[in-house]
């Protein structure tokens, strides 16, 4: 009797073995699925590292009634770096702990960190040939380097010129030029048409951008990019490299660029005497830089503003205080990334700042030690959330109360990426709370693994017609924007890249299943060499239309 139970025993936990053992295979091939259908209709992948709009993906599209693209549209910029940046570094990771080739991995990572390099560096030079402040000036003499290079960068340079060569990659048409004669009816960026053109990054661009970069930093070792082939226009993002130790010979430091990265990032945020403060003042509702404190409510050098116009950037700029209330947030970020204590400014370190930050975050406002006032939930917080999973933002330090807020499984604030960034960012404290057979971690493994498996094959998709349609992943991003969940529509379809699902499987696996990581090798190389092949340089001469194809290089 007793060997019968025993085998029965066996039998059972080999059951339960297989059943978990297939549930991963699955996700893992739905994974490959998205990764192939990433790469090959919603991003171009390419070696050309300075040619606008390469390198970063797109992120939702409309479909005609045959399934064909009719519009492709790279968003507001707050998923595309984020969770690209995140596949990527996880992916990077999983692969190279499990033993694999992650050489294609490691190209892209490269790449991408580049495109971000290439918005720095040419985001000012965009604004003056757009303003015409500089007409005086060649179109190369608009670019000043080395201080063009500061942290300020449009939300993406998806322009005409890129649309041009590339469209057919994304399964569209060309379309119609614009009234403005800067980009066409059939795809939109937010270079060609945000609030306002060339718009620049919002405070939650950068703290989601912020938040990627932290995994960056700490899941990918310095690498040998002897095999990555990379091509610039001009010399000054080498050379800004090189003289940041961040590029030494054929080795990349990621850690430097991280550190460099984050550094120009925090610093847009705040402005230092002598520039002037952000004042709101009750005559407007709204702050503005300005000499004068009088009449006004509270002031802040915490703000955003566009260095070539000198005005705020069009959203997320601190004309509310938004970014003062952040303050403390993006210091903590900014100094946990980089391991310095260098960010705090304004008083973002102590007194109101620190307290509303976490006040706020904690839905709490403390006011004796047992006691407080409860903080309405309708407060959206996810910036807040983001940052906290940064800097491990708690009450006090030993506190692991961080963690549990944001497992919050409520619909609506299942921000579900967060709590697994926070561990993998903060392993060695949260572990102990967080681990195998403890029951809140086995808790969330079976609720991922749940929430994975009710993604569909193909993609995300509102067409709720389709019999693996799921409202738990019809938009763009469940992760930034999980009140968009059950999204329907059978006429205007729209799907997704599946970004959230990639970014969100990788995560899982860290965390939960790091064993038995693999990725077929069989394209190895063909994306990187596609687009030079395929998609030849297009005509642009002659057409009255403003394409922004490549950065400008000296003349001869």
């Amino acid at each position: 009797m007793i060997y019968r139970s025993i085998i029965f025993i066996i039998l059972l936990l080999s059951t339960c073995n297989s059943i978990i053992a297939q549930n991963t295979s699955e996700l893992s091939d739905k994974y490959v699925n998205y990764r192939n259908r990433l790469l090959e209709e919603w991003i171009i992948v390419s070696p050309e590292v300075e040619q606008f709009g390469v390198n970063i993906p797109a992120v939702d599209r409309i479909l005609d009634s045959l399934g064909n693209p009719r519009w492709v549209s790279w968003s507001d910029g707050n998923s595309n770096f984020n969770h690209w940046l995140g596949i990527l570094s996880t992916e990077y990771r999983l692969l190279k702990n499990n033993g694999q080739d992650y050489q294609e991995t490691l190209s892209m990572l490269v790449y991408t960190m580049l495109a971000l390099e290439r918005l720095d560096l040419y985001s000012e030079y965009t604004l003056r040939k757009h303003h015409k402040t500089e007409s005086f000036k060649t179109e190369y003499e608009l670019i000043k380097y080395p201080e063009d290079i500061n942290g300020f960068l449009i939300r993406d340079d998806v322009s005409l010129g890129f649309w041009r060569q590339y469209f057919r990659h994304f399964k569209s048409e060309y379309g119609w030029h614009n009234k403005t004669g800067d980009g066409t009816n059939r795809y939109l960026s937010v270079f060609q048409k945000g609030v306002i053109a060339k718009e620049g990054m919002s405070q939650d661009n950068i703290i989601y951008l912020l938040q990627s970069l932290a995994l960056v930093k700490t899941l990918v070792d310095d690498e040998n990019i002897s095999k990555i082939e990379l091509n610039f226009i001009n010399d000054y993002i080498p050379d800004y490299l090189k003289t940041k130790g961040i590029l030494n010979g054929k080795t990349i430091s990621f850690d430097r660029w991280v550190d460099d990265l984050t550094d120009r990032l925090v610093r847009r945020c705040f402005h230092e005497y002598p520039e002037q403060e952000v004042v709101l003042k009750i005559t407007t509702g709204k702050a503005h830089p300005s000499k004068t404190k009088f009449g006004g409510i509270m002031s802040s050098y915490w703000y955003i503003a566009n260095p070539v116009t000198n005005d705020l950037v069009a959203e997320g700029n601190g004309e509310d205080m938004g970014v003062w209330m952040n303050s403390y947030g993006i210091a903590e970020a900014g100094n946990f990334i980089t391991g310095k204590q260098s960010y705090h400014s304004d008083g973002s370190e102590k007194g109101l700042n620190a307290y509303l930050f976490k006040a706020l975050l904690f839905k709490n406002l403390k006011f004796l030690k047992h006691g407080g006032f409860p903080v309405p939930d309708n407060i959206d917080d996810y910036m807040f959330r983001a940052l906290a999973s940064i800097s491990d933002i708690n009450w006090d330090e030993s506190s692991y109360d961080l963690l549990y807020l944001l497992g919050d499984k409520r619909l609506g604030w299942t921000y579900e990426h967060n709590p697994l960034i926070l561990y993998l960012l903060h392993t060695e404290k949260y572990k102990k709370v967080y681990a195998p057979g403890i029951e809140f971690y086995e808790n969330d493994k079976k609720y991922y693994q749940e929430l994975l498996g009710f993604a569909p094959f193909n993609g995300p998709s509102t067409d709720y017609t389709r019999i693996d349609y799921h409202p738990f992943w019809s938009s763009s991003s469940r992760l930034n924007w999980p009140n968009n969940a059950g999204n329907r529509n059978a006429k205007d379809v729209r799907d997704y890249a599946g970004m959230d699902y990639m970014f969100l499987y990788n995560l899982y696996r860290l965390v939960f299943e790091p064993e038995a990581y693999i990725l077929p090798i069989d394209r190895r190389n063909e994306i990187v060499t596609k687009s030079a092949i395929t998609y030849p340089v297009p005509e642009l001469k002659g057409i009255d239309a403003e394409f922004y194809y490549l950065p400008p290089k000296p003349e001869k």
